[in-house]
């Protein structure tokens, strides 16, 4: 059975973990077996990390610093600077102690950044081709209970060896930077079956190499069910919630002002052949949605088979707007939207952050609730196509985004009020009264961001501000024609108003 590389599984094992108790024991395993080290802290606080290290009376040479210093906290992560960094605090240890040298990262900073596994595959591949240079020893550290399923996963294919309670096993899931870049199935498959079947090889050129089987398959993340566009262009960054954007692979914004000046409408066309999906949508139906108001059935169809033209132009990015583009595909009688291969869509992740988060609230896991929802709280900039006019959006035949529109609103109002509750629940008075005010600002009838703020106020002793609340309360039910306050709320201010 063909190994990873020796040399460089013994330089970036995996480590994952779920209970804090045996991470903090295979960490001080690993410390002692190293002359120095750095501890890179991301979901833990520098104090913390610092403190344990302290009781647990470890005295070779190391230090903890916050994921701050190696760019892992920024809006959007990139590799080069955290690499750079890295190389930084290498070059100032001794060259006789750098092989005897040990560096982790927590990774929970994927769970804060939008489109996170992007940039993690990216970062996996820039410290292997650091490694080749160096020879310190990178541990990544993955709390299964944070990091999305995608994310933990990503990680198993990218560490040759992995740590276990039974000390470094060899990793049959491996898979080179080469294969997990281009993230298709059948390279993967030929790399896994050559470890199997010694009559198997793989070339090493080879394996990366395109085939027209690989164009034809999907990732392992399929965040909606589209076909993959028969396309040399990288994968898209889709943003769905706010206004609709599309960023290419270097970072690009596709921009939608074309001629005919019908942005709104090429926007509403592409939202909705990417809720359809592998499913498709009739030319009718499209035709309809834009253009219901149409004299006849064939004026809109020539309306629509314009905005089709220009919606390939603003896809294609040049003046070919060919019907056989890559993106929008027609047949027989239906339009399909095909994305580039691996293309990252806003939407799973949101909802995943979100079920993730609510599950660590009911289990009482204050902290890891918090970093979930808070990388939710990041990735929602506005309601579900924010930019697609309400005409198009408010359709009671077909029911295409008004359901879903309302439906992502309400997780977020939900994630709101709970990030001011665990706020509260850890002693952040402030930080809890300003995420009722949030989502207040909202929506004013929200009874939950109501009882947080009561509850919070009079935590903090602020009891004018109490009543006030209350009265701001009762006007906004009577202002918008809602009714009484509801018993629990009236209760709950009785008793909290005793306690002045």
């Amino acid at each position: 059975m063909r190994q990873p590389n020796d040399t460089m599984a013994a330089k970036y094992p995996g480590l994952f973990f779920s209970d804090y108790s045996l991470l903090w024991q295979q960490i001080k395993r690993i410390i002692g077996a190293h002359k120095h080290w750095l501890y890179v802290a991301d979901e833990q606080s520098v104090s913390s990390v610092k403190e344990f290290f302290e009781v647990e009376l470890v005295d070779n040479e190391g230090d903890v610093v916050s994921s701050g210093e190696f760019f892992l906290r920024e809006q959007v992560v990139r590799a080069k600077p955290v690499v750079k960094a890295l190389q930084a605090h290498i070059s100032a240890i001794p060259a006789e102690v750098q092989a005897d040298s040990v560096f982790f990262f927590e990774m929970t900073w994927a769970v804060r950044t939008p489109s996170g596994d992007i940039y993690l595959r990216e970062l996996h591949e820039a410290f292997q081709e650091l490694l080749v240079s160096y020879p310190v020893t990178i541990v990544c550290v993955y709390n299964e209970s944070v990091l999305l399923d995608e994310q933990l996963l990503l990680g198993l294919f990218s560490h040759p060896e992995i740590y276990t309670h039974e000390g470094l096993k060899a990793n049959p899931y491996y898979l080179p930077p080469r294969i997990i870049r281009k993230n298709q199935l059948k390279p993967r498959f030929n790399y896994w079956l050559s470890t199997i079947d010694t009559h198997q090889v793989v070339d090493e050129v080879q394996v990366a190499v395109e085939t027209n089987d690989e164009k034809q398959a999907y990732p392992l993340e399929r965040p909606f069910q589209t076909m993959t566009a028969q396309t040399n262009e990288g994968r898209w960054k889709i943003r769905c919630l706010g206004e609709v954007r599309i960023y290419r692979e270097n970072g690009q914004l596709i921009d939608w002002n074309t001629k005919a000046g019908a942005t709104r409408k090429l926007k509403t066309l592409f939202a909705f052949l990417l809720i359809r999906g592998e499913k498709g949508a009739n030319t009718e139906e499209l035709a309809d949605l834009l253009w219901s108001e149409a004299d006849s059935t064939e004026q809109s169809l020539n309306r629509l088979y314009h905005a089709i033209r220009f919606l390939r132009l603003v896809l294609n990015g040049h003046d070919d707007a060919s019907k056989q583009s890559s993106f929008i595909v027609h047949q027989g009688s239906m339009y399909y939207l095909r994305l580039p291969y691996d293309s990252w869509i806003d939407l799973p992740m949101f909802q995943e952050l979100c079920f993730k988060g609510n599950q660590h609230l009911k289990e009482g896991n204050l902290e890891q609730c918090k970093i979930c929802y808070e990388s939710a709280e990041r990735l929602y900039t506005g309601d579900l196509f924010m930019d697609i006019p309400l005409k198009y959006v408010e359709n009671n035949e077909n029911d295409w985004c008004w359901s879903k529109r309302t439906w992502y609103r309400e997780m977020y109002y939900k994630l709101l009020y709970s990030l001011a509750k665990i706020h509260r629940q850890m002693g952040n008075l402030s930080l809890a009264i300003n995420y009722c005010d949030k989502a207040l600002g909202e929506n004013p009838n929200l009874e939950e961001a109501h009882k947080e703020k009561l509850l919070a106020l009079a935590e903090s002793k602020r009891f004018d501000a109490l009543h006030r609340q209350y009265r701001i309360y009762t006007e906004s039910l009577k202002k918008f024609n809602i009714g009484a306050p509801s018993e629990e709320i009236r209760q709950l201010y009785l008793n909290l108003s005793k306690k002045n």
